[in-house]
């Protein structure tokens, strides 16, 4: 699982970030939180979250300052701003230190679906091998949910889902995703799902609007996001250099 840490002034807006998003079913878990950017700063630096959710604005120093320190001190996190501020010039300066996304608040959960779903793909990148589609473990029920899994990959999958279906609990679904592949649902599905377009579009026989609806992704636009982020690039650019 992937490791986050969560930065907000206001507490309650922390504990909501912390208690109402679907961390583990997405292939994360809260590693630390602050509501003072200087203490996040010291944690941030010593626990090296693979990602961090930072307020814009904040007394001493605002999340552009903070990211901007991180960085200088080597943090190679990725950054996820979370404010309930626009402004173009915060903004700008937010992407031009490579943040990953802007969610403005208040948060909503379909948008941080999305955007837990776009890290999944740029933070799959790094793993040394995709264990996606494999169900010879020694667990014979967990084999059987992978099957599942391989042949509706295209269908919408939830650990609910799963938990209903097979009659384990969620808790026990990731803790056989952890121990069985060292992964979490989403993140096995998301390489399932990426594999399959890939393939697809190297076919060339699909409109890629199609492609992403096959995949499990039904708006064009959330099939992108997590296109690009897996692969670095987006689906048209692949179709057009498999098509040259």
């Amino acid at each position: 699982m992937y490791s986050v840490y969560l930065i907000d002034d206001e507490e309650l807006i922390l504990d909501e970030l912390i208690d109402t998003v679907p961390w583990p079913d997405n292939g994360f878990y809260v590693a630390g939180s602050s509501t003072d950017p200087r203490v996040a700063l010291k944690e941030i630096e010593e626990l090296k979250p693979d990602v961090v959710f930072c307020d814009l604005k904040m007394p001493e120093m605002d999340g552009n300052d903070l990211i901007r320190r991180l960085k200088e001190n080597g943090c190679k996190a990725e950054y996820v701003m979370v404010s309930a501020y626009d402004d173009f010039e915060n903004v700008r300066t937010f992407f031009q230190q490579a943040g990953f996304d802007y969610i403005l608040k208040p948060v909503n959960n379909d948008e941080m679906q999305m955007v837990l779903e776009k890290l999944i793909g740029k933070l799959s990148k790094n793993k040394p091998e995709s264990k996606a589609g494999l169900n010879n473990t020694d667990n014979q029920g967990f084999n059987k949910m992978l099957d599942y899994i391989n042949d509706n990959f295209g269908e919408k999958i939830t650990l609910d889902k799963l938990a209903e279906r097979f009659g384990y609990s969620k808790n026990y679904i990731c803790g056989l995703f952890s121990k069985h592949l060292n992964t979490s649902l989403t993140c096995y599905l998301t390489d399932i799902r990426m594999a399959r377009a890939k393939e697809l579009i190297s076919e060339g026989k699909m409109l890629i609007k199609e492609v992403g609806a096959t995949c499990g992704y039904k708006e064009y636009y959330h099939f992108f996001r997590v296109f690009k982020a897996y692969y670095g690039i987006s689906p048209k650019d692949m179709q057009d250099s498999a098509t040259h």
